[in-house]
């Protein structure tokens, strides 16, 4: 939520310099114009003041507006798709991997996980998902159906591989063609590319899945072991901080 804050704040500071810099244009031009028709008698030295004054004022006016609508204006709808796409995309892969984490843990024992859409999108919630999934002492009882599944090459496994493929694709799109201003920002979209990079050579085992569980864990749950708990999902978060 600090970050969010601080990205605005500092996006409203950009805008209010350039706002503050066109105001004061416009001003000045407004200035200069009253006192062309207002200032009797003029100087001598006035005509030639008022006309390169008018040149100046007006020229800076004239770039601003071609600047606006040649640059600004198609590089915010750009980014604004972009954003958009990445944050449906998302969403979309998520519910994929969802599917596959349903399905593989009921193979192995959750037979109360039901395979409907309003399960689907309770689980979608970090506070839905951890209360379905947090706790459970036997192989198939919370997490650990999931897991247990995750020790073989079955289906769901090489459903959430290629989930990973297809997230690493969106987000190194993104990298190469959207311009993040935020160090921390694009520092966290740098770390994910690496991470699933990673995850995406992952191999079926007890030990060799583990790094997948964890992250699947963290992204549905909002938990990673040095947080604790955070309520929300960290990549769909940092989507809306872009």
């Amino acid at each position: 939520m600090a970050k969010s804050e601080e990205l605005r704040a500092k996006f409203g500071r950009a805008a209010t310099r350039t706002t503050s810099w066109l105001v004061l244009n416009v001003a000045l031009l407004a200035a200069v114009l009253v006192l062309r028709f207002f200032w009797m008698p003029a100087p001598q030295w006035w005509g030639d003041t008022y006309g390169l004054t008018v040149s100046v004022l007006t020229g800076g006016l004239v770039s601003f507006f071609f600047y606006w609508l040649v640059v600004y204006v198609p590089d915010q709808r750009k980014r604004r798709i972009i954003k958009d796409n990445l944050s449906q995309m998302y969403r979309s892969i998520k519910k994929d991997m969802l599917y596959a984490v349903v399905f593989a843990s009921r193979k192995g024992g959750r037979c109360d996980l039901q395979p409907d859409m309003e399960t689907f999108e309770r689980l979608m919630t970090p506070k839905g998902f951890r209360e379905a999934f947090d706790g459970g002492l036997e192989a198939d009882e919370g997490f650990y159906a999931f897991e247990n599944q995750m020790s073989d090459n079955t289906p769901e496994f090489q459903r959430i591989l290629l989930s990973l493929e297809m997230l690493a694709k969106q987000i190194e799109f993104v990298l190469h063609n959207y311009t993040m201003d935020d160090q921390d920002l694009f520092d966290f979209f740098k770390r994910l590319d690496l991470i699933l990079l990673s995850l995406r050579r992952s191999a079926p085992g007890y030990d060799e899945s583990k790094p997948l569980c964890g992250f699947v864990y963290e992204i549905f749950a909002g938990w990673n072991s040095i947080d604790g708990y955070r309520g929300y999902d960290p990549i769909a978060k940092m989507i809306a901080d872009i």
